[in-house]
């Protein structure tokens, strides 16, 4: 069913009235003047006999009243605009400004399902519903609707911000309609910030970006800053990981479902819009354990490992790929599983001087990853130990295919603890993430 083969640029009408009932009679009354085989008592008595059954308001600023009638033959389809708003009782109690008035033929009411189908799908886009709106005339609608290439072209001229609104206006929205907890925003995506300075949400906005400064001073929105702590990840990795991050720092919870909107940072274009349900999610993602997810790992040690593991795994030493360990959290329990196969560099300084959070600790960590043997962090990030043998007490049997010696140590010694490992893996240059020993995160190996 087209809509297209339907429309009629003389069935296009500018109404006056601002009141529901007042309003639709409007569009029956002119609509039947351009089609003299309609009964304007008869059509109205129709139209109004349905909108008493069931409101007509089916997204919003759009109704699509609509009737079948006896021996009518082929549909009839006119549209109503209202430059000032018609109050019409709608589900989110904001004035309806298209009416979207449908005619058909009582034999005939599959199809007439099916043009219902159609007008709504045409409408369900904000820059279709602007489009129309801010158009000029009957024939600039008539146009716009029966030429949809012509959308595109009303954006041209403000380029990416213009397409970027769209997506934000269409993220909003379906937050609103599937009741997300949260929008997942992907800012390195956005060239600046402009965009956002109008935007209105009541749904926390979480921006996620491996900007060190972002400037969200002016948002008036709900937001909170999530810090990827590299760039240059595929998308998938970097929705794995800020959804990680986000329930690390308790801005998410296993339950919540969210509205992802990512995009290339190159091209400067939101373009990937997703609905995630985490629960239904993390079953796959990540495992079930009863305490936090991050233990007593802070989720700035975990984020600094991270940024560490995959510098090292993107650069390697010396121009030769490297693999390592690092064991975050829970130091109690993970010293008596392990033993040193080296002297341990790292002891006999201060806490300070061995902190990851310390920028300049990263070549030291890079020249002991040659070695063998895995980091021992606290949670707080302080390294305990390099070169020390993981033998927790517990084998993990069902490991992914492909993975090695190192991953089976990081599986056994989180299976037995309540720590964290990070892995990186020699031969991929993927860097791995495990929790109650199973991968949850899997990073492909970043770019240069």
């Amino acid at each position: 069913m087209n809509l297209q083969d339907h429309l009629h640029q003389d069935r296009i009408f500018y109404l006056e009235q601002d009141r529901k009932i007042q309003a639709i009679r409007e569009l029956v009354e002119k609509t039947c003047t351009r089609v003299p085989a309609l009964e304007c008592g008869q059509t109205l008595r129709a139209v109004e006999d349905r909108e008493s059954v069931v409101s007509s308001w089916v997204a919003p600023g759009i109704a699509i009243p609509h009737a079948r009638l006896s021996n009518l033959g082929d549909f009839v389809v006119s549209i109503g605009v209202s430059r000032e708003g018609i109050e019409y009782e709608s589900g989110d109690g904001q004035p309806v400004y298209l009416l979207i008035l449908i005619l058909g033929d009582a034999r005939r009411a599959d199809l007439h399902i099916q043009l219902l189908a159609e007008v709504a799908r045409t409408f369900r886009s904000e820059s279709t519903r602007r489009a129309v709106r801010s158009a000029p005339s009957a024939r600039a609608i008539f146009q716009i609707l029966q030429n949809p290439q012509l959308l595109t072209k009303t954006i041209e001229p403000a380029g990416r911000a213009a397409i970027n609104e769209i997506i934000l206006s269409h993220a909003l929205d379906l937050a609103t309609e599937v009741r997300a907890e949260a929008i997942l925003l992907h800012a390195d995506a956005l060239h600046n910030l402009d965009c956002l300075q109008s935007l209105k949400s009541e749904t926390t906005v979480l921006l996620v970006t491996s900007r060190t400064e972002l400037g969200t001073g002016k948002l008036s929105f709900p937001h909170r800053v999530i810090h990827l702590p590299f760039s240059g990840l595929k998308r998938v990795n970097q929705v794995d990981l800020a959804l990680l991050l986000s329930l690390g720092h308790g801005f998410l919870a296993r339950e919540d479902r969210i509205v992802s909107l990512f995009g290339n940072p190159d091209s400067g274009i939101l373009d990937s819009l997703m609905v995630i349900d985490l629960s239904r999610e993390l079953p796959t993602f990540l495992p079930t354990y009863p305490t936090d997810l991050l233990g007593d790992v802070a989720p700035e040690v975990l984020e600094r490992v991270l940024q560490i593991a995959t510098t090292i795994a993107r650069e390697g030493r010396e121009g030769k790929a490297i693999g390592t360990t690092f064991v975050i959290g829970e130091y109690g329990q993970v010293r008596t599983m392990s033993r040193q196969l080296v002297i341990n560099p790292f002891k006999g300084y201060t806490d300070e001087e061995r902190s990851v959070l310390d920028p300049s600790l990263e070549e030291t960590l890079k020249e002991f990853a040659t070695i063998d043997g895995a980091f021992l962090i606290r949670g707080d990030g302080v390294v305990e130990a390099a070169g020390t043998y993981l033998r927790p007490d517990i084998a993990v049997e069902d490991l992914p295919s492909g993975l090695g010696a190192r991953h089976a140590a990081a599986a056994g010694i989180t299976s037995a603890s309540a720590a964290l490992a990070v892995v990186i893996s020699q031969s991929t240059g993927r860097v791995s993430l495990f929790k109650a020993g199973k991968p949850i995160l899997v990073l492909d190996k970043p770019l240069s």
